[in-house]
Formats: C-alpha cells, structure tokens, sequence
C-alpha cells in the first residue's frame, strides 16, 4: 500500500512466484473493500492476500484500440497489463481508452 501512494498510482502488478505462477494486480480497491472493510491489519497482512491472480495481459503491441476495450469487456477488467514477451511495460487502463478514443474522434474532425 505505501508503494502505491509513494508511486501515487492505484494499482500495483504482482510478480509470479515461479515460472508457472501467474502475475496478479492488487488495486486500491482491493484494499479498501477487501482489507480495510474487513479490519485487517495492512501492517501485518501480505499484499498476495488482498491481490487478484491471473492478471488479464496483452502481447500483441499492434492491437487496434477496439481490440483492447474488447479484451477488457470480455476479462471484466479496467486496466490490462502490457508485456513485450516477459518484459513488463506497463498497464493500459479504462481512462486510458477513453482518453485516446476521444483523441481518435477530436483529429478525425480536424
């Protein structure tokens, strides 16, 4: 959680374990609906308990925006983690697409 503040962003990539575990995401949310509702003690608790695993991910960097908010509707998801075979490169997130579909129509009026 102090990660999370210190990096001033609302979400966090859980790394795999091993080579066959899966990567997770642990959210704001997750937090406050998980731990802090249920009085736990965030001192105490282990981040992997309040985190969510398999992570929804995208490998092909060519995908047409449309594609990602389909990936995103289909996995339930808000923000998807972005990988380069395994090399991390980020999440691409809800406000993300919104921002660059309204992009995409503010130049195709231009």
């Amino acid at each position: 959680m102090m990660s999370m503040m210190e990096n001033k962003t609302d979400y966090l990539l859980i790394d795999r374990m091993g080579p066959n575990d899966a990567y997770g995401i642990v959210t704001r949310w997750d937090i406050v609906e998980g731990a802090i509702a249920n009085g736990v003690d965030l001192g105490k608790a282990p981040i992997l308990d309040h985190s969510r695993k398999p992570l929804a991910t995208l490998n092909n960097l060519d995908l047409d925006l449309r594609w990602v908010a389909k990936k995103m509707s289909n996995e339930n998801v808000s923000k998807i983690a972005v990988f380069d075979r395994e090399e991390f490169l980020g999440f691409i997130s809800d406000v993300d697409v919104m921002k660059a579909a309204a992009k995409g129509k503010k130049e195709a009026k231009e």
